[in-house]
């Protein structure tokens, strides 16, 4: 019988995969400070075509200001993603994501191997490692 297991893929910091993130994060950042601006221009524009329309304004300046903020906040946070990335020490290992897997289960089985978490480690991009319950399986 074949059933469904979680299996949690992580990654060895490596100096390259180091770097490759950080790349990653100030491009994520520069983005949304590229939006930022870009709702401040617009802010402007549609302030300056509707003059003398006070409660239009207000509104549009609410609306904008309030998606200028949730912009400022996501620069915050991956100003602190940079910071922790940059505490960590080469080799350590990274919680990537939690992939789903096949697994063929039969009469006689533990369940309880079964059940233990499996963990796939990756380095550079290559399978570094399976570890089946915390131990390591050489395939």
């Amino acid at each position: 019988m074949k059933a469904i297991k979680k299996v949690i893929v992580k990654q060895i910091l490596t100096e390259n995969r180091k770097q490759a993130m950080l790349d990653d994060f100030l491009k994520q950042k520069k983005q949304v400070e590229k939006e930022i601006k870009q709702l401040e221009f617009q802010l402007h524009k549609k302030l300056k075509a509707s003059k003398n329309n006070y409660e239009y304004q207000n509104a549009l300046k609410s609306s904008f200001n309030k998606e200028i903020k949730e912009r400022n906040d996501k620069v915050k946070i991956i100003d602190f993603q940079i910071g922790q990335l940059q505490e960590l020490e080469i080799g350590t290992e990274i919680k990537e994501q939690t992939i789903d897997t096949l697994y063929e289960i039969n009469v006689g089985d533990d369940w309880n191997v079964f059940m233990e978490g499996t963990e796939i480690i990756i380095k550079d991009g290559i399978v570094f490692e399976i570890r089946e319950g915390g131990n390591k399986i050489n395939d």
